[in-house]
């Protein structure tokens, strides 16, 4: 007798599955348990999406970080367009607590430049780093960098704070402080902020993740020590990337659970483990005011999360103020335009959001649909959809990408699938050939619809 492909149920095998549908049912305690998490998760979507996060965009600085080729003038005059007609307002232009801060860089000659053209540089800043006393405490001395924004009429400045013990040593602590309170005094009484008003001053927490690792009880002596004095936001990053999105959750709440409302709290991820970009979602959820980024990945060692990636999140959630605020229409092809300023190459393909392989479709499933909850459409940041044959690839992209690739062609499913089983056929054969380059893709069509 023959084995049969065709499975009968028995009356036993009939009733089991009977009882399983039954207890598939969600009770009404387990409906109310699940809902519970349903409801906070909302809860925070909705917090995102009432979001107007600020954003320092450093556009300008921080790719210059990890660039192989630097940035000259006409780099940095075309960053500060660019960071414009996004919409940023809030700008670092440049960054004076150098090494070797007496020979001039390129900074000096960028707002040496502004300065000669009487460029408004409302809402722009600058980094420097703190002054000390003299050896016997009675005299205080400006850093050179904080000179610089006294000298290049800079509005507002951010200050570089290195709190580690490598840096601060325990018994000199409260010397440290005295130096700060002194620092903001200066810039108040040396710096005209914008609009002829008080300058703005932030503070950054340079080496905060590894200082609150080290000793959480210094950072928040410092913070409480920041919040008595005239200061506009505090700054913190994970300059190697290595925390993990609780432990930024932990210390953004700790840090903005000690300040008062006025004094808002910004941060910055840099890419180590891949966590950059969840490090920012759960530093606003717990009390961010925003981030200091710049608009593309490029930085330090391989990259940090940048405020392109944050505002594009922000919309899939239905964000709408940031979308009123912003150019979205133009991201893609600024940040694009800004990549090849700071590389010399295009944008990577599989940058998230951005990347040139963002939106090209290899199969249907993956598209991405306006009316589906956390999908944005290319449109919506002005990314071009596309097409690209993978192994995996439908009839559907077939179509498409052959239609990129010669305008007009008309492909019925038969000949599609004989194209797929070609694919198929020359792996076996073991041939391993790129189908999304136009020849080779071609060169598969000619072969499908050629009769043998």
């Amino acid at each position: 007798m023959q084995p049969s492909d065709k499975s009968v149920l028995t009356p036993e095998e009939r009733l089991q599955i009977s009882f399983f549908l039954k207890v598939s049912v969600l009770s009404p305690e387990e409906r109310l348990k699940l809902s519970s998490l349903l409801k906070a998760m909302e809860s925070k979507e909705q917090a995102l999406r009432n979001l107007d996060p600020m954003v320092l965009d450093l556009s300008i600085r921080e790719p210059a970080v990890g660039s192989p080729i630097g940035h000259v003038l006409e780099n940095k005059l075309a960053l500060l367009s660019l960071a414009r007609k996004f919409g940023f307002k809030e700008i670092l232009l440049a960054t004076f607590n150098v090494s070797m801060p007496e020979i001039e860089q390129v900074d000096d000659a960028f707002c040496k430049l502004l300065n000669e053209r009487k460029e408004d540089l409302t809402g722009t800043f600058g980094f420097a780093s703190p002054g000390k006393f003299s050896a016997d405490q009675k005299v205080f001395n400006a850093d050179i960098s904080m000179e610089k924004l006294k000298k290049y009429k800079i509005p507002n400045a951010i200050f570089d704070l290195d709190i580690t013990k490598a840096y601060v040593r325990v018994e000199d602590r409260d010397n440290y402080l005295r130096e700060l309170a002194a620092t903001i005094k200066w810039t108040h009484e040396n710096i005209r902020g914008d609009n002829g008003g008080a300058p703005r001053v932030y503070i950054n927490y340079q080496d905060g993740v590894d200082a609150f690792f080290e000793d959480w009880e210094w950072v928040a002596r410092v913070t409480k020590f920041l919040a008595t004095q005239p200061i506009a936001a505090i700054l913190y990053e994970d300059g190697k990337g290595t925390a993990l999105p609780f432990q930024i959750a932990t210390l953004t709440a700790m840090i903005k659970g000690l300040m008062p409302p006025n004094i808002k709290l910004l941060v910055h991820m840099h890419a180590g483990n891949g966590m950059e970009n969840a490090s920012i979602m759960e530093a606003l959820l717990n009390g961010a005011d925003g981030i200091w980024a710049g608009f593309t990945r490029e930085a330090a060692t391989n990259g940090h999360a940048p405020s392109s990636e944050l505002l594009a999140n922000l919309r899939r959630l239905g964000n709408q103020i940031v979308e009123k605020k912003y150019a979205f229409k133009q991201m893609v092809p600024i940040a694009h335009e800004m990549t090849k300023i700071n590389t010399g190459e295009q944008t990577q393909p599989d940058v998230p959001i951005i990347g040139r392989n963002a939106y090209r479709t290899i199969h249907t499933f993956f598209m991405q649909d306006k009316n589906q909850k956390m999908d944005l459409a290319p449109e919506a940041i002005g990314a071009k959809p596309g097409w690209r044959i993978t192994m995996s690839s439908d009839n559907a992209v077939l179509r498409n990408r052959l239609n990129e690739v010669r305008p007009g062609t008309e492909l019925d499913d038969a000949t599609a699938n004989r194209m797929r089983a070609l694919l198929r056929s020359d792996l076996m054969a073991g041939k391993r050939i790129a189908y999304d380059e136009p020849n080779n893709l071609i060169d598969l069509y000619v072969r499908a619809t050629t009769k043998p």
